[in-house]
């Protein structure tokens, strides 16, 4: 958290504004981060529906029959 130079009392008009764009820095930097993740959950995913999907064609294809 933003220390205000003056001891003790409310902030002030500077202070304020310098609080306000370190939260906007902060909340900024989290929301990359989210979007970030997000599309890395995406990614495995799909990539885990895939392997699942490969693997059920794999187990229902028949078998080939000896031809007698």
């Amino acid at each position: 958290m933003l220390k205000s130079k003056r001891v003790g009392g409310p902030l002030q008009g500077r202070d304020l504004i310098s609080l306000a764009q370190k939260l906007a820095r902060d909340a900024e930097r989290h929301a990359i981060l989210s979007a970030s993740l997000a599309s890395q959950a995406d990614r495995l995913m799909i990539a885990g529906l895939r392997q699942l999907e490969m693997k059920q064609v794999a187990e229902s294809k028949p078998f080939p029959r000896a031809v007698a």
